[in-house]
């Protein structure tokens, strides 16, 4: 069955080339689109909502495959034209047609800081290539964590967002911690993620202390035990601001910045209370976006996290060190999404080091047109879940330095699709001479790098062929693929001595390994 990248072959349904507004810094505003925006629907069955969450009541469904005119995006909802009323779908669903989501309109801001660094990148490790002054406006075209995407002297350059500000910009509203349960029953884990085992759960209504947020997940006190809930089904009572974000595991910092602003709130705009010096130690309570909330002489500060460092970090747990099924394995390749439809998929990679699980690297990838498969068949264009060892190395053009045996496609090397044929599934070389009627040719872009999964070694018939982790950008046929950049840095990685597997799962079945 064919891998090549048939993304490439839907017609683009795109309306019209639109930006979203652009609103007041920190804000969960929505942003609204110049025109509508074609969507289609990714799940099988999606509900469409009254409001922008799942407390709002049903007001119908869509179907996989289904057209959606977007009119807007709130948080992570799209508002939608629904039969001639105003409805919401979840956007984790639906896929623009044949266009990313479009970046937001340009804003102006205003430089609050005496002298602020525009750098070539999202973070002070970019280096520097210029500056702007106190009172200089700006103009802004997207947010990227705590930086601002601006337009520097023709070029593309970031600022801090800590030392804009967008003209008439709120005072941030008072912190909250009691959140109410909107779902009719929501799970209470033991970490932050699916992966983690449910401990108990909340219901409709319940009042729930929350303690800090880690990503998606809110830390609840759950009947004198740690637990975590997802926040997409609790809402704050009596606001819309989350609790600030504890740092992890590490409360002491050291300062880095030769001289450190301590202020009375979580921003520029709150007046100093004083200053910390290079090298001083600071006792953090939490985080509140890109600031620290400290002690600072008996009273409440904070500093901004730009400029502070973790003194001794403990390393978060990974998810490979649940996993339960990896035997002798010291290398994994984890390929995640987000559920069985999603063609999307997170692929990371851990090496275990001393006895102790590391991660490598972590990267996007793409899976079959339909997603992950409950049972894998030929042409069914779903990529195959489990845990699988991996083959042969194979590339167009000499070997990039793997250790894995690695194999020079050639003109002439097909992989045997034929279920029918007594070379199913393995690597051939034309002409078929009457041994198979169907093969997949291997002298493809597709792959310029790869390897073998080792899918189906028994050869059923029926069960699927030629299943490859290779390069590509758009979903395959039922392969794992990914840039051709990451390709070849985990051909260069993965050691056979290291007894390399991959993992193919979405991430609510990952406490089977």
């Amino acid at each position: 069955m064919k891998k090549l990248m048939v993304g490439m072959a839907l017609t683009a349904t795109l309306a019209t080339a639109v930006t979203p507004g652009f609103g007041s810094i920190g804000g969960n505003q929505e942003k609204a689109y110049a025109a509508t925006v074609t969507y289609k629907v990714t799940a099988s069955k999606l509900n469409v909502r009254s409001g922008a969450g799942t407390n709002y009541g049903i007001i119908g469904s869509v179907v996989k495959d289904q057209t959606l005119s977007v009119v807007s995006k709130s948080g992570s909802w799209y508002k939608i034209n629904y039969n001639g009323r105003t409805g919401y779908v979840s956007s984790d669903y639906v896929q623009s047609s044949g266009t990313a989501t479009p970046p937001a309109e340009s804003t102006t801001y205003t430089v609050t800081a005496s002298t602020l660094n525009v750098r070539s990148g999202a973070g002070t490790n970019y280096a520097s290539i210029g500056s702007v002054t106190k009172g200089q406006k700006l103009s802004v075209m997207s947010k990227s964590g705590s930086w601002y995407k601006i337009n520097y002297n023709g070029r593309t350059g970031y600022v801090s967002s800590d030392y804009v500000q967008s003209s008439g910009t709120a005072t941030p509203p008072a912190e909250s911690t009691t959140y109410t349960v909107t779902a009719s029953t929501l799970n209470v884990r033991s970490g932050a993620g699916t992966n983690y085992a449910s401990i108990g759960s909340v219901t409709k209504g319940q009042k729930l202390s929350v303690m800090s947020k880690s990503g998606s997940w809110y830390k609840i006190n759950y009947n004198g035990r740690t637990g975590y809930v997802s926040s997409d089904y609790v809402q704050a009572s009596g606001t819309t601001t989350a609790p600030t974000t504890p740092p992890a595991e590490s409360t002491t910092y050291t300062v880095t910045a030769s001289t450190l602003n301590v202020r009375s709130g979580a921003g520029t705009n709150y007046a100093s209370i004083g200053s910390v010096t290079k090298g001083q130690k600071l006792s953090v309570v939490s985080k509140s976006g890109s600031w620290y909330k400290i002690n600072y002489n008996g009273r409440t500060g904070y500093v901004s996290s730009d400029y502070v460092q973790a003194s001794a970090t403990a390393s978060p747990k990974l998810v490979v060190d649940s996993f339960k099924t990896l035997g002798n394995a010291q290398q994994v390749i984890l390929v995640t999404a987000d559920n069985y439809d999603t063609k999307s998929a997170k692929i990371q990679t851990f090496e275990k080091v001393d006895g102790k699980w590391k991660q490598v690297l972590t990267a996007n990838g793409v899976l079959g047109q339909k997603g992950f498969a409950l049972a894998k068949k030929e042409g069914d264009m779903e990529s195959p879940t489990g845990k699988y060892t991996i083959g042969t190395a194979f590339g167009r053009y000499a070997n990039p330095g793997t250790k894995l045996p690695y194999r020079k496609i050639t003109s002439n090397d097909v992989w045997v699709d034929d279920s029918k044929s007594s070379l199913y599934n393995t690597w051939q070389q034309k002409p078929a001479n009457g041994r198979w009627t169907s093969a997949e040719n291997m002298d493809i872009p597709a792959y310029d790098y790869g390897f073998v999964i080792n899918y189906n070694e028994s050869r059923t018939p029926g069960k699927g062929s030629a299943i490859f982790f290779h390069v590509g950008t758009n979903y395959t046929a039922g392969c794992t693929a990914t840039s051709k950049e990451q390709v070849v840095s985990i051909l260069k990685w993965l050691n056979p001595e290291k007894n390399p597997v991959i993992i193919q799962s979405p991430v609510s079945e990952l406490d089977k390994y």
